[in-house]
């Protein structure tokens, strides 16, 4: 019997430390150390790892709904010169943020279970609005962190700038009162607009018209309404759905090529009209 000690027992040793050390190569250190949650050194911190550019947090975020280049989704286009003109900045980041109640939008800030940081965030707004920007670092307490500021020489938002809102257009927001001072919404007036601007594509009591057999274009419909947001049916009535063929509050109408615009005072009335069939039983 060999000795403990002898040559020939150092040399199995040898080989057969070696194959156990075979795993553990260096090449996969990295996953076992996501593994472990341990920091091998020169593994960047997560705040100091680069914003992801537009493109990419919107593909990977808004794309399913919104659209691949922010139309022809489910959800209302983002991607409309109309919509990024007259949506508050401040509106967009609260929506991106916490999500819309009692809809499909989901909140996607990272305090909130979603997935993205503030500075994603930022970068999403700052490119559906328009704004000119660029990233900069600061530190807080030894911390390095991005902030997203407006900066006209910065990046250019890949969908461009979408300028002033037209003069007269509706507020995204509705307004308390008119300017004379009387109440917001009146769905018996509402009934009025809806037949001078959308009875045409909608049907007289949005029913719906036919076309090939079948019935298209329904609004007066439960499902519909129960799904839609009253700020989302607000926007629709301004912004249209240009991406699907819906003119917007002052583009002409099938019937009417001479369509004078919706005023805020209609729009207003207009939702307050589909609001109340969503609360027909």
């Amino acid at each position: 019997m060999m000795g403990y000690g002898s040559d020939k027992t150092k040399m199995w040793s040898a080989r057969r430390m070696k194959r156990l050390l075979v795993p553990l190569s260096p090449c996969l250190l990295v996953p076992l150390s996501f593994l472990t949650g341990c920091d091998l050194p020169g593994r960047p911190k997560p705040a100091d790892r680069p914003v992801p550019e537009f493109g990419v947090l919107f593909r990977q975020n808004c794309a399913g709904c919104h659209g691949s280049d922010g139309k022809l989704g489910p959800a209302p286009p983002l991607n409309d010169s109309l919509f990024r003109a007259i949506v508050p900045e401040e509106e967009l980041e609260t929506i991106v943020t916490k999500g819309r109640n009692k809809t499909l939008m989901p909140a996607f800030a990272q305090e909130n279970g979603g997935t993205l940081t503030a500075t994603q965030i930022q970068v999403l707004v700052k490119e559906i609005k328009g704004i000119p920007y660029k990233i900069v670092e600061k530190r807080e307490d030894g911390v390095a962190k991005a902030e997203v500021v407006a900066d006209a020489d910065g990046i250019i938002p890949k969908w461009g700038t979408p300028g002033q809102p037209p003069k007269g257009v509706p507020s995204y927001r509705e307004q308390t009162a008119s300017a004379n001072g009387s109440s917001a919404a009146n769905a018996k007036k509402g009934a009025v607009v809806f037949a001078r601007a959308c009875a045409a594509c909608h049907g007289n009591e949005g029913q719906g018209i036919e076309r090939e057999n079948k019935t298209v274009r329904t609004i007066h419909d439960p499902v519909f309404l129960a799904l839609i947001s009253y700020q989302a049916l607000r926007r629709y009535a301004i912004t249209g759905r240009p991406d699907l063929g819906m003119p917007a509050c002052a583009e002409a109408r099938p019937d009417k090529p001479d369509f004078v615009p919706l005023t805020d005072q209609e729009v207003t009335d207009l939702v307050a009209l589909l609001a109340a069939w969503r609360e027909e039983k």
